[in-house]
């Protein structure tokens, strides 16, 4: 979907705008805007419902702390996550394992047969397009077209290098699962609660305001993250999903 803005004012108040808007639409980048905003997750999948969707990071900076100076971050969300592929060592492979991949300019799209896109920048067109195609190994979803454009070095990205992305190479280092139905019942159960009633975490009935990053930059899976992965699937009292 193409996106058209109408600025007027003078031109040095015309430029400072399209430069901001620029970097608003590189900082978003292929998120949800409600990851971006702090939208409730409550609220955000009433009104944005996935099954189950698979949210990836990466790094330039290979170990944690991943901060520092000219350091890179991308973030690629996988909507219909498999319930047989949500395990760490399935997930960390298709991000590109402990050598991640090479990210740059090349954007590969696909359209999918759920109405929803998944979008992977890489350093080549067969970068991009081959670390989607992994990441969508997880999904249910299918293909339904895929194209790869190039963000050109042209205009403004000759010059911000916050907007120009180099090829460089991306690291795994979290992901984040998000169950739909396991949140919207969760905030079901809180609304018929008595008043003044503790919430339980262990029960599920629980306010979620934001969702858990499990890390995946180290060799070994770390332990006991298969029942955390377990709980983040399982739906406590709704119908049951048929993501296998």
């Amino acid at each position: 979907m193409s996106e058209k803005f109408i600025i007027s004012g003078s031109a040095s108040n015309v430029k400072k705008t399209i430069n901001d808007l620029l970097a608003f639409r590189k900082i978003i980048g292929d998120r949800d805007i409600g990851d971006f905003v702090g939208y409730p997750v409550t609220e955000y999948v009433r009104a944005s419902p996935h099954t189950i969707r698979l949210t990836v990071f990466y790094s330039t900076k290979r170990e944690y702390p991943f901060k520092g100076k000219g350091v890179r971050s991308a973030t690629y969300n996988i909507p219909d996550l498999k319930r047989s592929d949500a395990d760490w060592t399935k997930i960390k492979s298709a991000m590109g394992g402990d050598n991640g991949y090479m990210w740059g300019r090349f954007r590969a799209t696909a359209n999918l047969n759920n109405g929803r896109q998944a979008v992977v920048y890489g350093g080549s067109e067969k970068e991009a397009e081959d670390r989607l195609r992994a990441l969508l190994t997880l999904s249910t979803a299918k293909i339904l077209t895929l194209s790869i454009s190039e963000e050109k070095k042209e205009g403004l990205r000759a010059t911000d290098k916050i907007l120009y992305k180099p090829t460089v190479r991306m690291f795994p280092t979290y992901f984040t699962i998000l169950n739909s139905a396991k949140i919207i019942n969760e905030s079901n159960k809180e609304l018929n609660l008595p008043f003044g009633t503790k919430n339980d975490n262990l029960s599920g009935t629980f306010r979620r305001t934001k969702t858990t990053k499990l890390p995946v930059w180290m060799d070994k899976e770390p332990k006991n993250i298969k029942p955390f992965i377990a709980e983040l699937l399982r739906d406590r009292g709704s119908t049951p999903t048929n993501n296998r």
